[in-house]
């Protein structure tokens, strides 16, 4: 079988970095090929090549045998080469079928648009993917999963030959990662070619054929997937073995830090009591919906409480607005961090400083820069932030780097209670690795942590204990050996009897 596309002696050089260097790969139709590597790796350049975003400094794109010179996105598109971004490009106040023709809508002669025949054209999709979804329904109306099926059926009706999946499993739980791949098998049965870049090496194992590992803008190898273990994989990407990146620790708990009881945001959730601990990291699991975020959102005083009491080290307290919650020690890493985590444009001293700024602020208002300056050196070198120096702008930086920063700022704000939301979403597994280990630090130095997960794994390899939710309440509670991936998906599951 010849491939459909093929990079060839890819390099890419931007102003005082070089990205690529001389990386060949070749998809073929029906096959999944992923691409692995740390954050930085250059697994972006290269897609971004593939799409027509950038053109390569050096080498060659062949798609259907004939060498291609995109220079947008849309010319990509034309050809047959469509992407699925992590951060999806939903446009939430339009119904399914508006999203899904955007840019390319079916008009009448008059020239008005044909919203019937869009209309029936997404239905068919939809009905053809086995989707419960209505082409009218407007898409803020649907949930991650649903919308990721949107992107979907525009990649259908693209007739795409070539597929780019970009961390598509990041904002699903376990039960819509299933709907997912059954798409991906859908696609591959059509004889598309997709190219999958994803974190989450077991997914390799459930969906792919083939994998390249990228490290440090090179290719390191491709392999047939079935012919490696994950360590194997896991050690081209980061150039070493790599032993049980979660490194779980045995914590001592501690005095108590917060309780919460029954608190209520009516249709969001409902009666929800539970104590976090000194010395202790308390998971919270369950499906995307599930009303963890929510709750957590509540605490944090960002948004109202109908009913419920929220206790400090005994006292209670009322938290109207994420000052007064910042005011008590308690850090919030949100679960999109470059919308509600990080001002990407800034640096990384006015990132760090930010939740701080009042506390340290000189008089009449003024920003006390040198204390500014200071906490952002302190903590750049206590989390080994990659950058050049604290002045580096944030979007510059990996995901990875990115997050250490947003642990940096709550850090700085002197926290001794860190709500993590999905924390590691996105971040490579080196990364990981250094992330559970400031958590262990945080917590060893006793903190109390609250981590948000959707990945059983990390819940199972992180937490000492974990509180599920389901629908709005909690639906258990485990300790130790009881925290498995059987339990968890029981209490996690809309259809479980578990209490």
């Amino acid at each position: 079988m010849e491939p459909i596309l093929q990079v060839k002696n890819i390099s890419k050089v931007f102003p005082g970095v070089k990205a690529l260097t001389d990386v060949s790969a070749d998809f073929y139709p029906g096959e999944v090929h992923t691409l692995v590597g740390e954050n930085g790796a250059g697994k972006s350049t290269l897609i971004k090549i593939i799409s027509g975003v950038y053109t390569p400094t050096e080498g060659k794109v062949i798609f259907e045998g004939k060498e291609m010179n995109f220079t947008s996105p849309g010319q990509a598109i034309g050809a047959g080469i469509a992407v699925i971004h992590q951060e999806l490009s939903i446009a939430k106040d339009l119904t399914v079928a508006q999203n899904v023709w955007l840019g390319r809508e079916k008009k009448k002669k008059s020239g008005l648009l044909d919203m019937a025949r869009m209309n029936k054209e997404t239905q068919d999709i939809l009905d053809f993917m086995k989707v419960n979804i209505k082409a009218t329904t407007v898409a803020g109306e649907l949930n991650a999963a649903q919308q990721q099926m949107i992107e979907i059926a525009k990649v259908i009706s693209q007739n795409a030959k070539v597929v780019v999946m970009d961390e598509p499993t990041s904002s699903l739980s376990e039960h819509e990662i299933d709907a997912l791949f059954e798409q991906v098998r859908i696609l591959k049965k059509k004889n598309v070619a997709i190219i999958y870049i994803t974190h989450r090496m077991k997914e390799l194992g459930e969906i792919c054929e083939r994998v390249t590992v990228l490290r440090d803008g090179c290719k390191v190898n491709t392999m047939m997937v079935a012919d490696v273990t994950e360590k194997e994989i896991v050690a081209s990407m980061v150039g070493r073995e790599m032993g049980d990146y979660y490194n779980k620790h045995e914590h001592t708990r501690g005095k108590e830090m917060l309780r919460v009881e029954n608190l209520c945001q009516k249709g969001v959730f409902e009666n929800i009591s539970f104590t976090a601990y000194a010395g202790e990291i308390l998971g919270f699991s369950g499906l995307v919906g599930a009303g963890r975020t929510e709750v957590m959102e509540a605490i944090f005083g960002a948004t109202k409480l109908d009913s419920g009491k929220i206790f400090l080290e005994g006292k209670e307290v009322h938290f109207h607005n994420p000052k007064e919650a910042i005011e008590h020690n308690i850090g919030l890493v949100t679960e999109d961090r470059r919308r509600t985590g990080l001002l990407l444009a800034k640096n990384i001293i006015e990132n760090t400083s930010l939740p701080s700024l009042p506390f340290h602020a000189k008089k009449l208002g003024f920003v006390n820069k040198k204390w500014e300056k200071d906490a952002a050196k302190k903590y750049m070198d206590k989390l080994k932030v990659k950058a050049p120096d604290e002045n580096t702008i944030l979007n510059t930086l990996s995901g990875g780097n990115q997050q250490k920063v947003i642990l940096g700022k709550w850090l700085a704000a002197d926290s001794n209670i860190l709500i993590l939301d999905e924390p590691t979403r996105g971040i490579d597994v080196n990364a990981r690795s250094e992330f559970y280990a400031l958590m262990n630090e945080f917590v060893e130095n006793g903190g109390a942590i609250i981590m948000i997960s959707s990945e059983m794994p990390e819940v199972i390899g992180v937490a000492d204990r974990v509180i599920v939710m389901r629908e709005g309440k909690i639906s258990g509670e485990l300790n130790g050996e009881e925290i498995n991936e059987q339990r968890l998906i029981s209490l996690a599951s809309i259809t479980s009897d578990a209490n």
